[in-house]
């Protein structure tokens, strides 16, 4: 009895593996005939092997292994490599078979002892010849870490050439040197999401059924990764997120370890060189190598990903994030030691119960704005005519400031609660301050790509600019933050039926 609850034990286990490595091939896009046939072979070899005589013809475990698993096996082997290898993965593919060798060599030497009941016994020659094959693995292991690290380097260098030249293209500025706060919004890139992650938290599109929508929804829209540079006379030069980096764009499966390969798309990022966070900040007259600060809204990679630039700075971060936040390592492996987190113990400010005026001096204040993430927070910047308030991902986009009728997904439960409360706080703020506008890391409407890009192109938001900002504000939005009519987002599909669609507003 306590064998068969074993097997059923297996069985169910295998199974919940086999499923949901099916699920990551569909959504990998391999076809569904072939996962059909791919899902057989590996049921079958399953219960063959618990169960031999439930296959017929197939009644011993050396035929359903010869027949089943080898098939089902080689699949395995060959999807792998077709989806989700990269060339890092080499060494542990070669170390995973030196130890399976290993162990195959141990257990065919235990048998062959026990077989022949001598304790003495020679070990047998397939014992000998796996025992051989694993330490020829496991030193060839060792030999490809660097040849696969130098390749890796290798192909992450032929993107330096590109960016130099980006440098050099006409238009880079000299830096302005004098007493004025100023703002730079630098584009790094875009993200590729689905339309309703972006768009349809009140859809369904929240919690875990959120997350399964967003791996297998196809509805897919490119939206910009911001970060913003602020050159202040007192405090020197800071940046308020970091955007992605080179490698999450050009060399992803690299950058990423295998668990998050196998849930993410290999086109997540797209960059130009001259995207480049250190591209930009050259050709606005300064290195990377001179920021100081960077307050980071939230730990999420497209944001943190340029922290790779900047091993020199002060990271500050909520302490709740780096905690309980869902961060890459990789991307904090140069700061990790530098990292700065508030106690937010500056009393209230305006609608929010609490913050943390950085400086002492009331020229920039940190914000709690859980939800997105467990320690997320806004930025309130105070420049020498009105106000910035940096948003990171409280709020994707202007409409979004309309969260009754526009809202991206949320974690659910009480975070998608506090993000919307943090969300209600900055309606009460800007509406309680004019000169204060807002600033967006996704923002995929003119707002961001015409009238803010008009307003900073010199850094420093004038009066007119000021006017325009909250002109356009008023214009898409009421009083009590509603959408006005022609601009609510709807999702147009690309002409072909595949590839990117496009947001319109109407």
């Amino acid at each position: 009895m306590l064998k068969t609850l074993s097997k059923i034990g297996l069985l169910v286990a295998a199974l919940a593996v086999g499923t949901a490595w099916l699920v990551v091939l569909r959504l990998k896009d391999v076809p569904a005939p072939l996962l059909t046939v791919y899902g057989l072979l590996l049921a079958g070899s399953v219960v063959g092997s618990l169960w031999p005589d439930v296959l017929g013809r197939l009644s011993t475990r050396r035929r359903v292994l010869a027949f089943l698993g080898v098939p089902a096996g080689l699949g395995t082997l060959g999807l792998y490599l077709a989806v989700v290898y990269y060339v890092t993965d080499l060494p542990v593919l070669l170390a995973l078979a030196a130890a399976a060798c290993l162990v195959w060599a141990a257990a065919a030497l235990l048998r062959g002892r026990w077989a022949a009941g001598v304790r003495g016994a020679r070990p047998s020659r397939r014992a000998f010849l796996l025992g051989g094959g694993g330490l020829a693995l496991g030193v060839l292991s060792g030999l490809s870490v660097d040849l696969a690290e130098r390749q890796r380097r290798a192909a992450l260098a032929r993107g330096e050439p590109e960016r130099q030249a980006a440098v050099r293209t006409p238009g880079a500025r000299r830096r302005i040197v004098d007493d004025a706060v100023r703002v730079f919004p630098i584009h790094t890139g875009d993200t590729i999401v689905t339309y309703g992650q972006f768009y349809g938290g009140l859809d369904g599109w929240e919690g875990l059924n959120g997350y399964v929508r967003t791996l297998v929804d196809k509805a897919q829209i490119a939206v910009p990764v911001y970060a913003y540079l602020i050159d202040h006379p007192r405090h020197g030069f800071m940046l308020v997120d970091t955007g992605v980096n080179w490698e999450q764009a050009h060399d992803h499966d690299g950058y990423y370890d295998m668990t998050s390969r196998l849930l993410t798309e290999r086109d997540e990022y797209r960059m130009s060189p001259g995207q480049d966070l250190r591209v930009h900040l050259a050709r606005l007259g300064y290195d990377a190598k001179e920021i100081t600060t960077v307050f980071l809204t939230h730990v999420h990679d497209d944001h943190a990903g340029g922290l790779r630039y900047l091993p020199q700075a002060t990271v500050v971060m909520d302490r709740r994030d780096w905690e309980h936040g869902v961060s890459y390592p990789y991307s904090f492996d140069l700061v990790k030691d530098k990292l700065s987190f508030p106690a937010f113990n500056s009393g209230a400010f305006g609608a929010f119960p609490t913050g943390q005026d950085h400086f002492g001096d009331g020229s920039l204040i940190l914000l709690p704005t859980p939800g997105h993430s467990p320690g997320h927070m806004c930025v309130l910047l105070r420049m020498d005519v009105g106000g910035v308030l940096f948003m990171g991902d409280t709020l994707y986009t202007l409409p979004h400031l309309a969260v009754d009728q526009v809202r991206q997904m949320t974690i659910g439960g009480a975070d998608t609660i506090h993000q919307i409360e943090a969300a209600r706080r900055i309606q009460k703020l800007l509406a309680s301050d004019p000169g204060t506008v807002p600033l967006f890391a996704h923002d995929n409407t003119r707002y961001q790509s015409d009238l803010v890009a008009a307003a900073f192109d010199q850094g420093v938001l004038g009066k007119e600019g000021l006017r325009e900002l909250r002109t356009h504000m008023e214009a898409v939005l009421t009083p009590d933050w509603r959408l006005r009519p022609g601009h609510t987002p709807h999702y147009v599909a690309p002409a072909s039926g595949t590839g990117l669609g496009r947001v319109e507003f109407r």
